[in-house]
């Protein structure tokens, strides 16, 4: 599964490349100080921000309120653009080599950047990037079904999948943290649903309003409209903790110990770019992050406090991540 995974990634990414032209964080970013006093006279024209994922996902949403603070901060327009395709993979891959001047920046989640690699979708993690910032925690990846399934909580969904071997339809996408949760769920779990590739969160959430999936992984965010009319209901969070906004969400590591998945934003330069031009962006960030509106925002959409680390301690966040997914690779 994963060779072919690796083949179907490789030829989406040659077609997307050839039409293209080819002191740690805590609540109140504690995140320490980061400098740019080596950046004199930066920025002076628009910066790039490229992101991962479709419009109207919770990746896009983040680097677009990320991108309108920085403007204002920093004076330059800053234009976000989606480069889409196999789990933001095809994005990664088209710019991790890109300009160095410090225009341009990617940005992703961790769950996209560590799982494409564990599942083989590339060849590279975030160290073939230059790490700018962790700059805030998801909602959290939550197992969402309709509202009258006969089911309320992971344990139920799981028996139910047993009792109607393939006949349960589960929506994933390739790769990542969804496509891994979906091998966790089959491979230690016992499920055994009918899996559907239903791309990224925003069509999977359409997928399963339209009936074509029978349940699906969804950032909560994504879903909550959705949940609180009474169209869909969560039966679990894939965090490690629930949100801070809401204590009381059911984990899947109460069925699946193993069931963990604590996605964060994170915003990339391409290897090389010079450290102080990666400290002034980071500077920037811990700055516009740190307001009360920022704070409004992500209590609101994350239902998280906010989340934002220096240079330093986003490089180790994101190793510890890493490492967190590849003891995911024997379950693929």
């Amino acid at each position: 599964m994963k060779r072919m995974l690796s083949l179907l990634t490789a030829l989406a990414m040659a077609l997307a490349l050839a039409a293209c032209g080819g002191n740690s964080g805590d609540s109140s970013n504690g995140g320490g100080s980061s400098s740019g006093g080596g950046a004199s006279g930066w920025p002076e024209k628009t910066i790039n921000i490229y992101v991962t994922h479709a419009a109207g996902g919770d990746t896009d949403y983040m680097a677009r309120q990320l991108g309108e603070a920085l403007q204002k901060e920093l004076g330059q327009s800053v234009v976000c653009t989606n480069v889409t395709g196999s789990n933001g993979a095809t994005c990664m891959q088209q710019y991790k080599d890109g300009d160095t001047d410090g225009y341009t920046f990617i940005a992703s989640n961790t769950a996209a950047l560590n799982g494409n690699e564990a599942t083989s979708m590339v060849d590279f993690g975030y160290d073939a990037f230059e790490p700018v910032a962790i700059y805030g925690i998801q909602s959290g990846e939550n197992i969402v079904v309709p509202a009258d399934a006969p089911y309320d909580d992971l344990e139920g969904f799981i028996e139910a999948s047993k009792a109607n071997p393939g006949q349960i339809k589960y929506g994933t996408s390739t790769g990542g943290g969804v496509y891994i949760q979906t091998c966790v769920l089959t491979n230690l779990g016992g499920a055994q649903f009918n899996i559907i590739d239903a791309g990224d969160a925003a069509n999977r959430l359409t997928a399963l309003l339209g009936g074509e999936v029978d349940g699906t992984s969804l950032p909560y965010s994504t879903a909550a409209d959705y949940i609180e009319n009474g169209q869909l209901k969560s039966l679990c969070t894939c965090l490690s903790k629930a949100p801070a906004m809401m204590p009381d969400q059911k984990s899947a590591s109460e069925t699946i110990p193993e069931l963990i998945v604590d996605t964060e934003y994170v915003l990339l330069a391409p290897k090389g770019t010079p450290a102080e031009l990666v400290e002034a962006m980071n500077a920037a960030i811990l700055k516009v992050t740190g307001t009360d509106e920022w704070k409004t925002m992500v209590n609101e959409y994350c239902y998280q406090d906010p989340f934002v680390l220096n240079v330093a301690d986003s490089t180790t966040n994101l190793k510890e991540q890493r490492d967190l997914f590849q003891s995911f690779v024997p379950f693929l």
